[in-house]
């Protein structure tokens, strides 16, 4: 499969994090705050000039992990046509690249349960118990060491 990945704005994933990640929500759901950031970046899957896979990757601290370098993985979904074809992994792949080359040494996320698999295939791992996130559902905290 064809797919380019590359650094986009980031109102071309606002349709596809709407459509995957908050259906039946106001668009406006999709608005993190973290979005605009400095140093933060937006990656865009792209097969025939459409955007099939989205992630967005914050240099973002956290409570669990203490004084290392971390980064956030945030938003990341993959169009349901392209599910199961290798296009979240690659996308994954590249955004975990581009993060340790602007220094980090962990990159975390609150992965849905329902998506724990993928992201332990890719050498992640869980952190504490399972928790819920108000109007999405059961996540974990997971990670990725360097």
């Amino acid at each position: 499969m064809n797919i380019d990945i590359s650094v986009v704005p980031v109102e071309k994933i606002y349709p596809l994090r709407h459509q995957v990640l908050r259906t039946g929500q106001p668009l406006e759901t999709c608005y993190y705050p973290e979005d605009s950031r400095d140093g933060v970046f937006h990656l865009a899957a792209i097969k025939d000039d459409e955007v099939v896979g989205i992630a967005s990757f914050y240099p973002e601290s956290h409570d669990a992990f203490g004084d290392v370098n971390c980064w956030r993985l945030r938003g990341m979904a993959t169009s349901e046509k392209v599910r199961g074809q290798g296009v979240g992994r690659q996308l994954l792949q590249h955004g975990l690249t581009h993060c340790h080359q602007q220094g980090a040494s962990l990159l975390w996320c609150n992965a849905r349960v329902s998506a724990s698999e993928f992201y332990r295939k890719l050498n992640f791992a869980i952190q504490g118990e399972a928790f819920n996130i108000e109007d999405i559902g059961p996540h974990y905290l997971m990670y990725y060491q360097y």
